[in-house]
C-alpha cells in the first residue's frame, strides 16, 4: 500500500477563509510542497476536537501516512501539550512532519529540538494574546462599552447599542402591485430603499411578539419559520451573521439577553478546564442597567414575562402544550403540572388519565404509592381546580377585609386605578367643552376599564400576588380564565398543592407581598 503525503491547513474563522484568502494560500503552498491530499479546518488552534485534525490523526494511527506537511507550527496546534502528543504519535508510527515556514524536518535531531522550541513560542504567543484580550475587555467594561458581537436586532456603533434599521426582507404580502418592474438590473438603488420592507429590528421585534403570543419556544419557531419561509440553514446562535434562523436554545438565549431590554451585559460565559465555553448562572452576570433605554427591543415588563414563561414551561415540560388544532397553546389544566405534591411523603405527584367508553378524566396520584407511601387515592384535575378557586375566593375576601378594616367585601382598587379615577374626577370638575380635555377623558376612561378588567390587562405582569388575589373576589372571574391565562396567573400565585386520601389537603400560596412562600391555607 502506497503511503500518503498529506497537507493540513487551518484558519481560525470563516471570515479569514473567505475574506483574506488565507486558507486558499495555505492550500496552494502545501500542494507546491508535494502534498497529494489536503485536509482543512476552520477552527481555533487550541481546540483538539477539530474534524479534519481528528481525521488526520486517525490516518496516522492507521499507518496510511508517510509525511504530514504544514505551513507553520501553529496551524496544527497552539497548545504545547498537544504538540508533544502529536510528535509522540508521529514518531510512534514513523511519520515525518515538514513545516514549510521554518524549513524544518522532524526526521532530524535538529528538527525535533526546533519543533519543541517553536511549540513553546506558539503557546507563549497565545498566552500573550489572551492577556491582551482580557485587558481590552476590562477596559471595555470600565467604559461601559457595548460588546463587539450584539444580539440579532441591534447593531454596535461607536461602542453603543442601536436598533438595526438595515432593510432586511420584504414579505410577499407587503410587495407592491408593480413588483415585476423591479426585476431589472438597472433599477436605482435609492428607489429600492422606498419599497415596502422590514428592517432587522422590525423582524426581531416580530419574533418577540410571536413568542409572547404562543408562549412557547418550539411553537414560536414554527410560527416564525412559517411566516418568513425560513428553511434549515447554518447560522450563528448569537445572530451576528444576520441570518434569520433559530434553534430552540438560540431563541431562548436571545429572548433572555438583557441587551434586548436596554441593558449592557458582561461575563455571561466562562471557560472550562478543557477550554470550552460554558454559560454562567444569570445571577452571576455583570449587568449595567439602562445603557440604551431608547434603543431596546423589549417593552416595559416583557423581560420579566419572558422569564416567567420560559421558567414555567421548563417546569411543566412538553406535556403542557396542546395540539396544533387547539386554539390555545396550553392544554386544559396545564398549570397544575409540577404544583401537585403528596401530603404524606412530600414527593411530586404524577398525572395520569382514564379513557373508557363511559368516562374520561385525568388525575394526580403519588408516584410512590404502594412502594413506601400509603397515599393510594388519586384526585381529579377538575377537583383540584375547584378547591383552588374556593381557596382563592376565601383568600381574596380575607385580604379585602384586612385592607379596608371592615367585614364588608369591598372590591380592591389598585394604586394605579385610584390615580386614574382621581385624574378623571379632576377633569370632570371643569364646565364647558374642550376637544383636548374630552380626548384626555376618553383615554383615562379607557385605561380605567382596562385596569378594572384586571386579568385581561396587559399590565398584569406588573401586579403583585396580593393585587391579583384581591381582584379575584368573584367566582365568575376565575371561571372565565382561558387555559393560557390560567398558566399565566395560577403559576404566579400558587406555590404548591398537597393531596392526601383522595382530597386536597392544603394549598400553599406565594407570599402576597414578597413573592415568598407563606403558610398553608387549609382546604376542606
Amino acid at each position: 500500500m502506497e503511503l500518503l503525503d498529506i497537507g493540513y491547513a487551518r484558519v481560525s474563522s470563516r471570515e479569514q477563509a473567505e475574506d483574506t484568502n488565507a486558507l486558499e494560500q495555505q492550500i496552494a503552498r502545501l500542494k507546491d510542497a508535494g502534498a497529494k491530499h489536503i485536509l482543512t479546518d476552520v477552527e481555533k488552534g487550541k481546540k483538539d476536537d477539530r474534524t479534519q485534525y481528528q481525521e488526520l490523526m486517525r490516518l496516522v494511527e492507521a499507518g496510511k501516512i508517510r509525511t504530514v506537511i504544514i505551513t507553520r507550527i501553529d496551524r496544527i496546534t497552539r497548545s504545547l501539550p498537544t504538540l508533544r502528543k502529536i510528535v509522540d504519535i508521529l514518531q510512534k508510527h514513523d511519520v515525518n512532519l515538514v513545516i514549510l515556514d521554518q524549513k524544518m524536518d522532524l526526521s532530524t535531531p535538529q528538527g525535533k529540538l526546533m519543533l519543541n522550541m517553536l511549540g513553546v513560542l506558539a503557546e507563549w504567543e497565545v498566552d500573550l494574546l489572551s492577556e491582551r484580550i482580557k485587558r481590552g475587555k476590562e477596559h471595555q467594561r470600565k467604559q461601559i462599552w457595548a460588546n463587539g458581537s450584539c444580539p440579532f436586532g441591534l447593531v454596535v456603533i461607536d461602542h453603543q447599542y442601536f436598533l438595526d434599521l438595515t432593510p432586511f426582507l420584504c414579505l410577499l404580502t407587503d410587495r407592491p402591485e408593480n413588483y415585476r418592474d423591479f426585476y431589472s438590473d438597472t433599477i436605482n438603488e435609492k428607489e429600492i430603499q422606498h419599497l415596502p420592507h422590514r428592517t432587522i429590528a422590525e423582524v426581531a421585534r416580530d419574533c418577540i411578539e410571536i413568542f409572547l403570543e404562543v408562549r412557547g419556544i418550539t411553537s414560536a419557531i414554527k410560527k416564525i419559520f412559517d411566516k418568513y419561509g425560513v428553511c434549515k440553514t447554518k447560522a450563528k446562535s448569537n445572530g451576528t451573521d444576520k441570518v434569520l434562523h433559530w434553534t430552540k436554545r438560540g431563541l431562548s438565549l436571545w429572548l433572555q439577553n438583557p441587551v434586548l431590554d436596554g441593558h449592557t451585559c458582561y461575563g455571561r460565559d466562562e471557560r472550562t478546564a478543557d477550554g470550552k465555553r460554558k454559560s454562567k448562572p444569570r445571577e452571576e452576570w455583570q449587568i449595567t442597567y439602562n445603557t440604551h433605554p431608547e434603543q431596546r427591543l423589549l417593552r416595559d415588563g416583557e423581560a420579566e414575562e419572558i422569564q416567567r414563561i420560559i421558567a414555567a414551561n421548563i417546569k411543566m415540560c412538553g406535556g403542557a402544550f396542546g395540539t396544533k388544532h387547539r386554539k390555545e397553546e396550553y392544554r386544559p389544566y396545564a398549570y397544575q403540572i409540577g404544583l401537585v405534591y403528596c401530603g404524606e411523603c412530600g414527593s411530586r405527584c404524577i398525572h395520569k388519565g382514564v379513557y373508557t367508553a363511559s368516562k374520561q378524566y385525568r388525575y394526580y396520584a403519588c408516584r410512590h404509592s404502594g412502594v413506601g407511601c400509603n397515599n393510594s387515592k388519586n384526585v381529579k384535575q377538575t377537583d383540584i381546580e375547584e378547591a383552588m378557586i374556593t381557596a382563592l375566593l376565601e383568600k381574596s375576601h380575607h385580604l379585602s377585609q384586612d385592607h379596608h378594616k371592615t367585614t364588608d367585601v369591598v372590591p380592591f382598587k389598585t394604586e394605579r386605578l385610584q390615580k386614574l379615577e382621581a385624574q378623571l374626577a379632576f377633569l370632570e370638575q371643569f364646565p364647558g367643552f374642550n376637544p383636548s380635555a374630552e380626548d384626555l377623558k376618553a383615554e383615562l376612561q379607557r385605561q380605567i376599564e382596562e385596569e378594572t378588567n384586571f386579568f385581561q390587562s396587559k399590565q398584569l405582569e406588573d401586579k403583585t400576588v396580593e393585587e391579583i388575589i384581591q381582584v379575584g373576589n368573584n367566582l365568575g372571574i376565575w371561571r372565565s380564565l382561558s387555559n393560557n391565562e390560567k398558566v399565566q396567573i395560577y403559576r404566579r400565585i400558587v406555590h404548591r398543592i398537597f393531596i392526601r386520601d383522595g382530597q386536597i389537603e392544603s394549598i400553599i400560596f406565594q407570599n402576597t407581598s414578597s413573592g415568598k412562600v407563606e403558610n398553608h391555607d387549609e382546604c376542606a
